[in-house]
């Protein structure tokens, strides 16, 4: 099974990159293939309407950039709060994304925050991210609060971080099971893309 793990702050060395890794080690430790994107080391150009374009310089770009991530069988979307909304950076990802690239595969939504806020972009990727991608994100997702005061070592150091980590080793339990049901809904023959490339 493979995983693509997309890191959606705009800063170097972020939280969320933090919170990719232990996630990378956990699924690794467990014989899945990760492919991790870092939107804050690797920056997308703003999307534009020439990706439209065949053979413009950035399809060119981005089929490089995205070269595996169509392989995967999940995908975890990592996303700061950035004032109650979910990170530019990773917004603009979502337009780069085609109908096919990720369509009809399991997504889980981890938020991060270094307070107590986190929940908005959970609501705002789950409410239009999905329309034209067609990712199909799992009930449970994740919000690490106080994200500095968490996931910093091998053990935990508190309760809350007890907590996180159990939660994260669970939803990533679920994700995998998502990701190895819905192989089935793919090879069924029923998803045409071609005929209805867009949602309504």
């Amino acid at each position: 099974m493979k995983i693509s793990i997309i890191a959606g702050s705009h800063r170097k060395n972020s939280q969320s990159l933090k919170v990719a890794k232990f996630l990378s080690n956990n699924l690794e430790s467990q014989g899945i293939e990760i492919r991790l994107i870092d939107l804050g080391t690797h920056p997308l150009p703003v999307w534009d309407p020439s990706m439209w374009e065949k053979d413009s310089e950035l399809k060119k770009f981005w089929l490089g950039y995205s070269k595996g991530l169509a392989e995967s069988d999940a995908y975890i979307f990592i996303s700061p709060e950035y004032a109650g909304m979910a990170s530019p950076a990773l917004k603009n990802f979502f337009l780069y994304l085609s109908g096919g690239d990720i369509s009809h595969k399991p997504g889980l939504i981890i938020t991060v925050s270094s307070g107590m806020g986190g929940s908005y972009p959970n609501a705002e990727l789950r409410m239009s991210s999905y329309k034209n991608t067609r990712i199909v994100y799992i009930p449970d997702h994740v919000i690490v609060r106080h994200v500095e005061s968490v996931l910093n070592g091998e053990t935990s150091v508190s309760k809350d971080d007890e907590y996180i980590r159990g939660r994260l080793n669970y939803v990533l339990k679920v994700l995998i099971e998502y990701g190895k049901a819905f192989v089935s809904i793919r090879n069924s023959g029923v998803i045409d893309i071609k005929s209805y490339p867009f949602g309504l």
